[in-house]
C-alpha cells in the first residue's frame, strides 16, 4: 500500500495480500480491543447511526471531510469502552471500523477492484500460522482465500460501501453550511469541568433553514433522518459521565 500519505487510525504496517509473499500466514484469535485502549473517536459510516446513537454521542471531524465519528472518552488517552482486561463495554456497541481491524482495502489502480490488505502490525497478525495455536491461515494450499479471508473480505466490502455513502452524506453537510464548530463543558462526578472541543455538529437552525429542493433531495437519500439521528445521539454524554464515574470509583476502591 501507498505509505507516502498518512496512515489510516490503528495500522501500522498494512500491505496487500499476496500469495506469493503470504502463503503461510494466519490470524490469531482476538482476544480483545486493546490497539483502540487511548483512542477517544471511533470512525463511523452512516450504516450505524442507528445503533450507535443510543451508545455514544456522533459527532463529526474538523477538517475538509468531516466524518462523522463516536466519541468514546473524555479525557485525552483514555478509551471508557475499554476495560482493564482489554475487552470492550458487554452490551455496547463495537463500530464496525474496529470489527474489520486489522483488515483493510485497497483499490487497484483503474479503481475497479478492490483487494484485502491485513496490517502486519496487529499482535493477530502472523507470518507463518504453522504451529501456532489457534492460527486461521489466509490461504489454502491451492492459493486461494480461506473462509477467514473471505469473511474478512466481505466485512471489508460493506465497510467501504457504506463508507462512500457517509463521504457522500458528510460533503452534503459541508456544501450546505450546516455545520458548526462546538465545544462543551461537562462537569465531573468530582466537581471537576472538563471541556470537549474541536469537532463538528450540525448547527439546528442552519437545518431548519435549509430551502424545500434540498428538504427533498435529502429526504429521497436518506440523510435528513441521518441529521436527526445524530442530534438524538447528543443525549448519549450522560453515558460517558456514567462510565468516567464508575471507572474512577473502580480506580479508587481498595486492593
Amino acid at each position: 500500500m501507498n505509505k507516502s500519505r498518512s496512515l489510516p487510525l490503528f495500522y501500522k504496517d498494512p500491505v496487500l495480500l499476496r500469495f506469493e509473499e503470504h502463503g503461510d500466514a494466519g490470524l490469531l484469535p482476538a482476544s480483545g480491543v486493546d490497539f483502540v485502549r487511548e483512542a477517544v473517536a471511533i470512525p463511523l459510516c452512516v450504516g450505524e447511526f442507528s445503533v450507535a446513537l443510543r451508545h455514544f454521542p456522533i459527532v463529526f471531524t474538523m477538517d475538509e471531510r468531516a466524518l462523522p465519528i463516536a466519541l468514546v472518552g473524555i479525557r485525552h488517552g483514555a478509551n471508557l469502552f475499554v476495560g482493564k482486561d482489554g475487552h470492550w463495554n458487554p452490551g455496547s456497541y463495537v463500530p464496525a471500523y474496529i470489527r474489520r481491524y486489522p483488515f483493510i482495502t485497497a483499490e487497484t489502480e483503474d479503481g475497479s477492484q478492490q483487494l484485502l490488505a491485513v496490517d502486519r502490525g496487529s499482535d493477530r497478525y502472523v507470518a507463518s500460522a504453522a504451529g501456532r495455536e489457534g492460527a486461521e491461515r489466509l490461504f489454502d494450499e491451492a492459493g486461494g482465500p480461506t473462509k477467514a479471508a473471505l469473511s474478512a473480505m466481505a466485512l471489508c466490502h460493506v465497510y467501504q460501501a457504506d463508507y462512500a455513502s457517509t463521504a457522500a452524506f458528510s460533503q452534503a453537510l459541508l456544501a450546505e453550511n450546516v455545520l458548526t464548530s462546538y465545544q462543551l463543558e461537562l462537569r465531573l462526578p468530582d466537581s471537576a469541568r472538563h471541556r470537549l472541543k474541536d469537532f463538528y455538529v450540525v448547527d439546528e437552525k442552519a437545518f431548519r433553514a435549509l430551502p424545500v429542493k434540498t428538504i427533498t433531495d435529502w429526504h429521497a437519500k436518506g440523510w435528513l433522518g441521518l441529521v436527526i439521528l445524530h442530534l438524538a445521539s447528543q443525549q448519549s454524554y450522560q453515558i460517558l459521565l456514567d462510565l468516567h464515574a464508575r471507572r474512577e470509583s473502580e480506580r479508587k476502591a481498595p486492593t
